[in-house]
C-alpha cells in the first residue's frame, strides 16, 4: 500500500472527489468527469475559430431544414414584424423647454421620419431596393442568424428631384468585416475591428466584396477602412452586436448549440420519409423457390443466357396488380405481398421531444416552432407566450439600442440641421443628443390568445391606474394618439350620419339593470 507524507493511504487522500474538489464540476478522478476537460479560453479565443464554420452551417440548415427556417421566421416576425413605429419623446426637462414645445417638436420629428423612411422611391436605402422597415427585417434576420449586423451610414451626393434627405443606410454582410490580408492581428486589431487603448472600437475594415462572390474579381482581396464616427459624433459604421461575455469582439450564431441536433433531426426525418416511400412503392415483389441451376436449365432457350431469357419472358408476359404492373413470375416463382410493418408511431414523440429543446434554446414555445396547437389550452398557451414575450422584449431592446437608435441619430442630425428649428435657449443637437433623441419604438403587436378576456383585463388595468392607454396600445402595435384621433373622427362621421355605436358592456349593463326593476322581476316570475 502506498502512503503519503502523513502515513495515510494514498487512495484515501487522492482517490476521492471530496479530497480533490468540494464540487463535482471540479472533479478530476470521477468516471464521468475525468476526461471532460474543455480548455479555459478567452471570449475571442473561443468564438474566433468556430464563428465562420458555425455560421455557414446555420445558413445551410435554415435554407434546407423546415424547423430551422420556421424558427428564424418566427423570431424575425416577433422582432420586427411589419415594421417599427417611432414615438419621439424629447426630454423637455433636460433640454429646458416647455411641454408644449416638446410636443410640437415631437410632431415635426415624427412627420419628417415618415417622409424620410417611407419614401416610395426607397431613397433612405443606399441600394434603393426597399423601405427602411424592409431593410430592418433583413437586418433582423441577419441579427437572428449571425448574432450581429453591419450598416454603413451614407450621405447621398447625387441630387434627386424631390429628395428631402441625403442620409441613407447601406446594409453590409458581416462576413465582409475581417482583418485585411497580410496584417497580423493584435490587441488593437482583431476580427477586422480597430481598438484604442481603452478597447473601444475606432474603425472597421470591410472587404470590398464578399469572399465567396467569385464574380467580384480582385475586390474580394481588397479592404476599405471605415471610421466608427465623425469627429463630432455622427455614426459612420454601425456594428450591431451585444457581447455576451467580457472581451468579446464578434458574435457567434445563436444556433451554435443547435446545429448538430438540427442536422441529425433532419436526417432522421428524411430517412423516415424515404423508408415510408419505399414501403408504399413496393406493393409486391417476386420470391423464387428455384435454385439458380434449375432456373438456368429451364430458361436456357436456344442457347440464350438465363438473364436474357428471363427478361424476354417478362416482356412477353406482363403481370399487374390492381392496374399496377409488378415483376412477372417466371417458372417456379411465387408472389409474396410486402406486409412487413415499419414502426413509425414513435417518431412523432421523438420529434416532439427534440423540437421542445430546440424551441427552448431559440426562445420560442414548442407550439410556435411546430405550429402544433392540438395539445394546448388557454392557460398553457398564455403562460408559454408570457415567457417567450419576455425574451422577445429583451432582444427587441438590444436590437433597438445597437441598430435602430444610431440610424435615428443620423436622421435627427440632418432633420434639425435643415428642417426643424430648435427653440431659443435650448441646447444644440450635438450638445445633448441623448435628450433630443429620446424616443420609444413600437414593435410588432403581441396579439391575443383570448381577445375578450385580455381586453377586459386591459380595461381593468387602465381603470385601476396600473396601466395607460399608451402602454396598452403599444402592446398591440398602435400609437395611442393616432387611435384617439381616429376614434374622434369616426364619432364625428357617425354623428353626421345619425349612427350610434352600441358597446357590448353597455348592453350587458342595461340588461342587468332592467332585470332588477320590480315590474320586470314580477313579469319574469309570472312567466316562470
Amino acid at each position: 500500500m502506498w502512503l503519503d507524507h502523513r502515513g495515510d493511504p494514498m487512495q484515501a487522500s487522492l482517490g476521492t472527489d471530496a479530497a480533490r474538489s468540494p464540487y463535482r464540476a471540479g472533479s478530476t478522478v470521477s468516471q464521468e468527469m475525468a476526461a471532460f476537460r474543455p480548455p479555459l479560453s478567452s471570449a475571442d479565443g473561443a468564438v474566433r475559430p468556430a464563428r465562420n464554420l458555425a455560421l455557414s452551417r446555420t445558413r445551410y440548415l435554415t435554407g434546407n431544414d423546415p424547423h430551422a427556417a420556421a424558427g428564424v421566421r418566427r423570431l424575425v416576425d416577433m422582432l420586427i414584424g411589419a415594421g417599427l413605429r417611432l414615438v419621439a419623446k424629447p426630454d423637455h426637462r433636460a433640454l429646458g423647454i416647455t411641454e408644449v414645445q416638446a410636443r410640437e417638436i415631437r410632431a415635426r420629428i415624427e412627420a419628417e421620419w415618415r417622409v424620410a423612411t417611407q419614401d416610395p422611391r426607397f431613397l433612405f436605402d443606399h441600394e434603393r431596393k426597399m423601405s427602411l422597415n424592409g431593410r430592418l427585417r433583413q437586418l433582423g434576420r441577419t441579427w437572428t442568424l449571425a448574432g450581429e449586423c453591419c450598416i454603413a451610414m451614407r450621405w447621398r451626393t447625387k441630387d434627386i428631384p424631390g429628395a428631402r434627405y441625403r442620409t441613407n443606410i447601406q446594409a453590409i454582410d458581416p462576413d465582409r468585416l475581417s482583418t485585411p490580408g497580410g496584417r497580423t492581428e493584435s490587441m488593437s486589431l482583431r476580427n477586422g475591428i480597430e481598438f484604442d487603448e481603452d478597447a473601444a472600437p475606432i474603425a472597421y475594415h470591410v472587404r470590398d466584396a464578399h469572399p465567396g462572390d467569385w464574380l467580384a474579381g480582385t475586390k474580394t482581396s481588397t479592404w476599405t477602412r471605415i471610421p466608427r464616427e465623425t469627429d463630432w459624433g455622427r455614426p459612420i459604421f454601425i456594428h450591431g452586436f451585444e457581447p455576451e461575455r467580457e472581451g468579446l469582439t464578434r458574435a457567434i450564431t445563436n444556433f451554435a448549440p443547435l446545429v448538430q441536433r438540427l442536422k441529425m433531426l433532419g436526417q432522421h426525418g428524411d430517412i423516415e420519409i424515404a423508408n415510408a416511400t419505399a414501403n408504399a412503392l413496393f406493393a409486391a415483389f417476386v420470391k423464387s423457390n428455384m435454385g439458380i441451376q434449375d432456373a438456368t436449365a429451364t430458361l436456357n432457350i436456344a442457347g440464350q443466357p438465363f438473364a436474357k431469357a428471363r427478361n424476354d419472358y417478362w416482356m412477353t408476359n406482363p403481370a399487374t396488380l390492381g392496374g399496377v404492373r409488378i415483376p412477372v413470375l417466371p417458372i417456379g416463382d411465387e408472389l409474396v405481398m410486402n406486409n412487413a410493418p415499419r414502426q413509425t408511431a414513435a417518431f412523432e414523440t421523438f420529434e416532439r421531444t427534440f423540437l421542445r429543446s430546440i424551441a427552448s434554446a431559440l426562445g420560442l414555445s414548442y407550439e410556435q416552432l411546430s405550429m402544433d396547437w392540438s395539445q394546448t389550452n388557454y392557460s398553457s398557451a398564455r403562460a408559454a407566450l408570457n415567457e417567450v414575450w419576455r425574451g422577445v422584449r429583451r432582444d427587441f431592446a438590444a436590437f433597438v439600442e445597437q441598430v435602430v437608435t444610431p440610424i435615428y441619430l443620423c436622421f435627427l442630425e440632418e432633420a434639425f440641421d435643415r428642417y426643424i428649428p430648435i427653440p431659443r435657449g435650448a441646447p444644440e443637437f450635438w450638445d445633448m443628443p441623448a435628450a433630443w433623441a429620446a424616443c420609444r419604438w413600437i414593435g410588432p403587436p403581441r396579439g391575443y390568445v383570448d381577445p375578450v378576456k385580455e381586453a377586459q383585463a386591459a380595461s381593468l388595468r387602465i381603470d385601476g391606474l396600473t396601466s395607460t392607454l399608451e402602454a396598452e396600445n403599444a402592446e398591440q402595435g398602435l400609437d395611442w394618439e393616432e387611435t384617439i384621433e381616429q376614434q374622434a373622427y369616426e364619432q364625428q362621421v357617425m354623428a353626421e350620419k345619425g349612427v350610434r355605436r352600441v358597446s357590448a358592456t353597455m348592453v350587458t349593463a342595461d340588461e342587468t339593470s332592467s332585470e332588477d326593476k320590480p315590474g320586470n322581476k314580477q313579469k319574469s316570475e309570472q312567466a316562470a
